[in-house]
C-alpha cells in the first residue's frame, strides 16, 4: 500500500487504486482504515479514476462487497472533487441509481452504508441538484419502506445547500404534502426535522438574497398545510420523539406561514410550545 508522502507525489496505476477500493472489505479494521485514507487523499488528484475503481465494485453491492458504507464514503469524495468541466450528466446520473438501488432493496434505516449512500447523493446534488432530486422523487410516490430515507437526503441536501435547495422547494413540498399524512408515528421525527431544515435553508436564502423571496402562494399554501397537520396532531402524539421534532419544525415555520394562519394557530400553539419547554426541562432536552 502506498504510503502518504508518496501519494502526494504521484498517482498510482489504476491497478493500485483497484487494490485499495478492494481492501475497503479486508477482515482488518487497520487495513480498512488505512484503505480509506489513502483513497480520500487520492480522490482530488484522479477523482473519476477513484469513482470508476468504486463503481467496479459496487456491481451487486452490499451482498458482494463487504463494506458498501467505506465505498459510498469515497464515492462521495470523488464527487465533491469532480471540476465542474469533469461533470458529465449521465456518468453521475449512474452513480446516483448506485445509491438509490442499494437504498430502496432495503427496510433499514439510517444504518452506516445508507448514510454513506446519502452522503453520495449530497455530493452529486451539489454539482446537479435537478439530477440528483429527480432520482429522489421517484421513489417519493406510493407507499415504499425506502420514503424515510428519500426525505432524509433531501433534508440533508437543504443543510449542505441552501441556495440550490430553496429554488426547488416548490417541487419537494408539492411531492411530499400528498404522502404526510399516511406517514407512521415512527418515520414522522424524520419528516419533521426534514421541515425543520428545509425553512432553515429557506431562512439562510432570504438572508442572502432579501430582495428576492421565493415563497409564492403555492409554496405558502403548502407549508399552511403543513403547519396546520404538525400542530394539530403530530405535536400531540403520545411518542415525545415526535413531539419534540414536531414543535421545532413549527418553530422555523412560523415566520413563513400567511398571517391568517399564523393568527388562527395561536391559541393552540403557545400552549404547545410551552409544553415543549415543559418537556425539555423534564428530559434535559
Amino acid at each position: 500500500m502506498a504510503s502518504s508522502s508518496s501519494l502526494g507525489s504521484s498517482i498510482p496505476a489504476p491497478e493500485a487504486v483497484q487494490v485499495l477500493v478492494s481492501s475497503l472489505a479486508d477482515e482488518s479494521p487497520m487495513v480498512r482504515e488505512a484503505s480509506m485514507a489513502s483513497l480520500k487523499e487520492l480522490s482530488p488528484l484522479n477523482p473519476l479514476l477513484v469513482l470508476d475503481c468504486c463503481s467496479a465494485v459496487s456491481r451487486g453491492g452490499r451482498r458482494r462487497f463487504g463494506n458498501m458504507a467505506g465505498v459510498f464514503q469515497v464515492m462521495a469524495f470523488g464527487v465533491r472533487a469532480l471540476d465542474k468541466k469533469d461533470i458529465d450528466a449521465s456518468y453521475t446520473g449512474k452513480l446516483a441509481k448506485i445509491a438509490t438501488a442499494e437504498i430502496i432493496s432495503s427496510k433499514e434505516l439510517n444504518v452506516d452504508w445508507q448514510r454513506a449512500a446519502a452522503s453520495l447523493l449530497v455530493a452529486i446534488g451539489l454539482h446537479l441538484p435537478d439530477l440528483m432530486m429527480e432520482e429522489l422523487f421517484l421513489h417519493l410516490s406510493g407507499p415504499s419502506s425506502s420514503l424515510p430515507a428519500m426525505i432524509q437526503i433531501l433534508a440533508d441536501f437543504a443543510s449542505a445547500d441552501a441556495l440550490q435547495f430553496t429554488p426547488r422547494l416548490k417541487g419537494v413540498l408539492s411531492r411530499v404534502l400528498p404522502i404526510l399524512g399516511n406517514v407512521r408515528d415512527v418515520h414522522r421525527p424524520i419528516f419533521a426535522n426534514a421541515f425543520k431544515c428545509w425553512c432553515q435553508a429557506v431562512w439562510q436564502y432570504n438572508i442572502d438574497f432579501p430582495s428576492n423571496s421565493l415563497i409564492d402562494g403555492a409554496v405558502m399554501s403548502f407549508l399552511n398545510s403543513a403547519f396546520e397537520l404538525l400542530l394539530r396532531v403530530w405535536a400531540a402524539s403520545r411518542d415525545l420523539k415526535v413531539r419534540v421534532s414536531s414543535v421545532e419544525a413549527l418553530g422555523q415555520m412560523v415566520g413563513l406561514i400567511s398571517r391568517t394562519q399564523l393568527k388562527t394557530a395561536l391559541p393552540r400553539l403557545i400552549p404547545t410550545i410551552l409544553e415543549f419547554f415543559k418537556l425539555g426541562h423534564q428530559h434535559g432536552l
